[in-house]
């Protein structure tokens, strides 16, 4: 997995490992690896939520604190 991932290549590659594993015709060892490949992104991309999420939740807070002036 790349480090500057973009969220929807994340979420689309992500979508790729699911339909790969819904198959259910690869080795264990191959399944194992995309399972562990597919917990990583998930985590990645729940990361970058939460950073978006507090962006925007510090700009919202920002601009009721301007409005206070």
């Amino acid at each position: 997995m790349k480090k500057n991932m973009k969220y929807e290549e994340a979420v689309k590659k992500l979508e790729e490992i699911v339909l790969k594993l819904e198959k259910g015709d690869m080795p264990l060892e191959d399944t194992v690896k995309l399972y562990d490949e597919a917990t990583k992104l998930s985590g990645y991309c729940t990361a970058l939520l939460e950073n978006a999420k507090l962006k925007i939740s510090e700009i919202s807070d920002k601009e009721g604190a301007d409005d206070e002036f």
